[in-house]
């Protein structure tokens, strides 16, 4: 009933409640039915039928195209929020969605009550749904859609290793086998699960052959080995991959409550106790986190939610509290929150540190990573960058500012390697790029004595230098313009007390006791002699 009845639940009255109704897709042949009402079925509408052979038989039967799309993205939506019973949800076929509930039932008080919560809640959503609660993912779908229990309890359970009893009854159909390997078990007399369990298996291959066309071994062995595979899966003999949505949690704290939350005054209260408990649990581990995420199931289905990172590990309660308080109030508590989780994610062993006697977690504040964590929730990671060092020996590259957390909430440094450290030879704010000045050198190879930068003339009564920078020759080999020359670094200082960082981009031909630059060989550098040498200013002191 999945794609009708989330049409009714997005689209009030676009169901009719006393006429036929059904969706029709195109198929193959034409327009097929692909999903009916509960009064069309009544009518004896079938899924699949062609839709003239239908209206012919039934013409008052109302259609509307099916949408799938919307039913796909609605499907994920709803296995978003079945987070709530455990960490990781993800559809099932079109209409259909799992979750892995380890460790979650007694927290219900069982497994029954588990399954009447979750049939419950979806009733008052709208949804109509049928339950499989079993050890493995294909024992579940088996017994969700093709077990037979009461309408007041929609929900089968198969208890703890005993999977391959509460299956034996059922269809061959509800291992998940291609239609056409479920039409040889029946032709084979292979009509239950059970009759497989006793089955040889090496002679199963054999006898597919048995009953279809001569050449179709191959075709045979791999519906055979399929058939197996799935039989083991279901049995829990074998292993089946799942994908779920988003990764679990590494870790988790997560709360319940009896009665919704409606206000910003409980959201609070409830995630001062959620960073507690998973402050608790990190700490038992050894573990800091660089992103938290926290979610807020609301009543009707949704699922609100705030992520943070931070620059580094980290499991402070306090300090997580203050990252959300930038998120709470875009969030929206809707008809009432009943379950709210806080999730850390990037974990990453943080050992014991000492603090001071009177210590306490407020210390913490004064930190400057925290200070870059709470800026980057105020102003967003794009605008908030640190200094960090470039694996370069030119000075540009050498220092180079970088986002402080990625958008995943990694960080892209960490706090315990120290910053660069600025040298006072150099100025701690280089000008991107270098800006050219208009030199006089009392000779070639001295330091300027007059020069003249953004139209001002400057009269140089200290200098100190050179610092020669070889250049990066490997970035330019195949360059086919002017390639980057060796670098005379000088720190002068004006008659006003300014002082500059400038530097000659160069060589005089035949300059001082220097030997001859080569020119271009195997070493790929250009022959610096063929161009006159340049002057920039780099930075400025403070």
């Amino acid at each position: 009933m999945w794609p009708i009845e989330r049409m009714q639940r997005q689209a009030p009255g676009s169901v009719p409640e006393a006429e036929p109704f059904a969706l029709v897709e195109k198929g193959a042949h034409g327009l097929r039915i692909s999903a009916v009402s509960v009064v069309a079925a009544a009518a004896g509408v079938a899924v699949g039928a062609a839709l003239p052979d239908v209206r012919a038989a039934l013409p008052s039967l109302v259609v509307r195209p099916a949408e799938a799309t919307r039913d796909r993205d609605a499907l994920l939506a709803l296995a978003g929020w079945l987070t709530r019973y455990g960490p990781a949800s993800n559809v099932d076929g079109p209409d259909g969605v799992w979750v892995d509930v380890s460790g979650v039932p007694h927290l219900f008080g069982g497994e029954t009550q588990l399954c009447a919560d979750l049939a419950t809640r979806l009733g008052r959503l709208g949804f109509t749904a049928r339950i499989g609660f079993a050890d493995t993912l294909g024992a579940a779908h088996a017994l969700a859609r093709f077990a037979s229990p009461p309408p007041t309890r929609p929900w089968a359970i198969a208890p703890a290793g005993a999977a391959g009893t509460a299956l034996a009854p059922l269809p061959v159909a509800a291992l998940r086998l291609a239609p056409e390997a479920t039409r040889l078990l029946v032709r084979l007399g292979l009509k239950r699960v059970g009759q497989l369990y006793g089955l040889p298996r090496s002679a199963l291959a054999a006898r597919f052959r048995e009953v279809r066309q001569k050449g179709a071994r191959q075709a045979a062995d791999i519906a055979a080995a399929m058939l197996l595979l799935r039989l083991d899966q279901a049995l829990g003999v074998a292993r089946e991959p799942r994908s779920p949505l988003v990764p679990p949690p590494e870790a988790l704290s997560r709360l319940a409550f009896a009665d919704p939350l409606l206000t910003a005054e409980g959201v609070e209260r409830a995630l001062d106790q959620l960073a507690g408990m998973l402050t608790v649990k990190l700490a038992d581990q050894g573990l800091g986190a660089r992103r938290f995420r926290l979610a807020l199931h609301r009543a009707d289905g949704t699922v609100a939610e705030a992520v943070v990172g931070t620059s580094v590990p980290g499991r402070d309660p306090l300090h997580v509290r203050r990252l959300m308080a930038e998120r709470l109030s875009a969030l929206d508590a809707g008809f009432g929150i009943d379950v709210a989780t806080l999730e850390a994610g990037r974990l990453a062993p943080l050992g014991a540190r000492q603090i001071g006697l009177e210590a306490t977690a407020e210390a913490d504040n004064g930190d400057a990573t925290a200070l870059v964590d709470r800026l980057v929730s105020r102003l967003g990671v794009a605008h908030v960058r640190i200094w960090s060092p470039g694996a370069s020996h030119i000075p540009e590259r050498a220092e180079l500012w970088r986002v402080a957390i990625d958008t995943q909430g990694e960080a892209v440094t960490h706090a315990s390697p120290p910053p660069p450290r600025v040298s006072a030879r150099r100025p701690p704010l280089l000008l991107s790029p270098p800006e050219p000045i208009s030199v006089i050198a009392e000779i070639p190879e001295g330091a300027p004595q007059h020069f003249v930068w953004r139209r001002l003339a400057r009269r140089i009564v200290k200098s100190e230098g050179p610092e020669r920078i070889a250049p990066e020759w490997w970035r330019h080999i195949r360059s086919t313009g002017r390639s980057p020359g060796t670098r005379d670094y000088y720190r002068l200082e004006d008659t006003t007390g300014a002082r500059y960082w400038v530097f000659r981009e160069g060589l005089y031909s035949g300059e001082g006791d220097l030997p001859e630059p080569e020119s271009e060989t195997g070493d790929g550098c250009p022959d610096e002699r063929d161009d006159a040498p340049r002057w920039f200013v780099h930075g400025v002191f403070g």
